[in-house]
């Protein structure tokens, strides 16, 4: 078997079969040291955030909070702040590692480094969003899955004790995707949509130099595989940029519109003007900030308008390539063309008729399938806290 190098996760499954699983046997773990990690350790974000942010702030004296890295400036910004960090290479990296009770990531277990020894910690985690897109298990059939099973049973980058979801569907789509326990799934909210309470508008019209008076208009296309060619993303923002009819229409709405590629996608050179800005990805430092300032979301394949559904705010769809993206991408569930389908554009003139009569058709479909009634006007990261203290018996 061909063994990728640039792919830290396969280079080093072998020897976490043995250290992952050898760190489950540590006897000195302190069920009130809880360590997190986001991003496979490159970032300071999502669900991990917000969850460590908040038990430093509401539970500073039941838990003692950590959070881990391998960047060092991220590291550097925290300590700077009075929280207490590690890079997960140092020695106290490692050694809260080995004496956490709880660790909670983001993207997977890599998040706490290349060699994770959290293996006898309780391992939660909410994820990095919810999706339609059908990812690990469910992209395997037949015997195919059956192996790939018995391996999650031996070491898994994906592993977790615990889950938490927003509803029975996002049950389903772990389940589906993921070698999980079904009765330690629970639903209660993504931490990082506490945000949402907070007004942000003020904040990011000021880092991105907008006029606070005009409605921001958000599209947040997802990446485009190199098989659809380098340059298609660019071609569909300036067939955008270039349309009349959107253009008028943002003038009679005294709208931006402001387009955040992905990460993945090459830099996309277009001259600002007073009501279409193209952002470089590092521009904005956070994403939840973003959509929580935003009056209307313009999206595609991404899963980001789960999120955005629970502010309440019109929702359209622009799928100009969707025969050729499906072709390429990922296989979706079906629900999610029930709900494209309800307010979706595929030229640019049908998305600027879209944007003048907004509606929040999509946002109350989405809202019914992704957030549970039984965590409506709930804290979601206290729902997350408690069910991990029940679990690790700190009540």
């Amino acid at each position: 078997m061909r063994i990728d190098f640039k792919s830290r996760k396969k280079w080093s499954y072998p020897i976490n079969v043995i250290t992952f699983n050898l760190s489950r046997l540590f006897p000195f773990r302190d069920k009130r040291v809880w360590v997190f990690g986001a991003w496979e350790g490159k970032k300071y974000d999502d669900n991990s955030k917000y969850l460590f942010e908040y038990v430093v702030e509401r539970h500073p004296t039941e838990i003692r909070p950590i959070w881990l890295s391998d960047n060092e400036n991220t590291i550097y910004l925290l300590r700077e702040k009075g929280l207490e960090a590690y890079l997960n290479r140092s020695v106290k990296g490692k050694w809260f590692q080995l004496r956490a009770g709880v660790a909670y990531y983001t993207n997977a277990l890599i998040d706490f480094g290349t060699f994770p020894l959290i293996g006898g910690a309780i391992i939660a985690t909410s994820w990095h969003g919810m999706s339609f897109k059908k990812i690990y298990n469910s992209k395997y059939h037949g015997f195919s899955l059956f192996l790939k099973k018995a391996l999650d049973h031996v070491f898994s980058w994906t592993y977790r004790d615990l889950s938490f979801v927003p509803s029975e569907q996002g049950k389903k789509w772990f389940e589906d995707s993921f070698t999980l326990n079904s009765g330690k799934i629970f639903i209660t909210g993504q931490p990082r949509n506490d945000l949402f309470q907070k007004n942000t508008r003020e904040k990011v019209f000021s880092a991105l130099c907008i006029n606070p008076n005009k409605k921001l208009i958000l599209y947040l296309p997802t990446y485009r595989q190199q098989s659809l060619g380098k340059d298609a993303m660019l071609t569909i923002v300036r067939l955008l940029y270039e349309n009349k009819a959107l253009d008028n229409v943002l003038k009679e709405t005294n709208s931006v519109f402001l387009v955040k590629p992905h990460p993945l996608t090459p830099t996309i050179k277009l001259e600002r003007r007073d009501n279409f800005v193209v952002l470089d990805y590092l521009s904005v430092e956070n994403n939840q900030e973003l959509l929580a300032a935003g009056d209307m979301l313009v999206t595609d394949y991404s899963g980001g308008f789960i999120d955005f559904a629970l502010l309440n705010r019109p929702i359209v769809f622009y799928e100009p390539d969707e025969e050729v993206f499906l072709k390429y991408s990922e296989d979706m569930d079906i629900k999610f063309f029930d709900l494209s389908d309800l307010n979706k554009a595929k030229t640019p003139n049908e998305l600027a008729e879209l944007i003048a009569e907004p509606t929040l058709v999509v946002c109350d479909a989405t809202n019914k399938l992704w957030e549970d009634e039984s965590i409506k006007g709930t804290c979601y990261s206290e729902n997350v806290y408690n069910i991990i203290c029940k679990e690790i018996g700190l009540e």
